[in-house]
């Protein structure tokens, strides 16, 4: 057996719907999407599958579909999403030079039953569940299997990596004497 496995890291939020502790609240993570194929043979090539292909297909369609938004699910979207609205228009509206044409700029992406959606202009992927990192994991998988499984080729993971290094990016403020 032959096995690859290729990420990506993305910057998003997300709001755990009814959760018990701290995840009820907005909150971001620097995510890890690793996806792991596996082959008993190789392609003519050599080749489990190239890289370029998991990362074309499966990873930079996520990365643009999440990357710097906020992820809820459909029911969390239903109660708030007119809500948005202006908080998107604030929110985007603090820029020293406001950009009249961000709405036009902004990608249309649906991905395996999720959407990003630009209410006010802010970013916000919809999930048809609550995105916890279990579920997310179940989707990437799921995404990868449709675009990349064949009679020789198929998924033998995902891993959704929550939080991998707490202190990777850091701003620092020291002020002068």
């Amino acid at each position: 057996m032959y096995r690859i496995y290729k990420s990506i890291d993305i910057d998003f939020a997300h709001h755990v719907r009814g959760h018990k502790g701290a995840c009820i609240n907005l909150h971001g993570h620097t995510w890890k999407f690793e996806v792991a194929i596996e082959a008993t043979e190789l392609d003519e090539q050599g080749f489990v599958l190239d890289f370029g292909e998991l990362k074309s297909k499966v990873l930079n369609p996520c990365h643009v579909l999440l990357d710097h938004s906020l992820a809820i699910g459909s029911s969390t979207y239903d109660d708030i999403g007119s809500n948005l609205e202006p908080i998107g228009v604030s929110l985007l509206g603090s820029r020293a030079e406001p950009d009249p044409d961000h709405a036009n700029k902004c990608p249309r992406i649906i991905l395996n039953g999720a959407e990003a959606r630009y209410p006010g202009g802010m970013k916000v992927t919809v999930f048809p569940f609550t995105p916890t990192s279990e579920r997310i994991a179940q989707w990437l998988f799921e995404l990868a299997s449709s675009e990349l499984e064949d009679a020789r080729v198929r998924v033998a993971y995902t891993r959704i990596y929550e939080t991998l290094h707490p202190v990777e990016a850091v701003a620092e403020f020291i002020p002068t004497r």
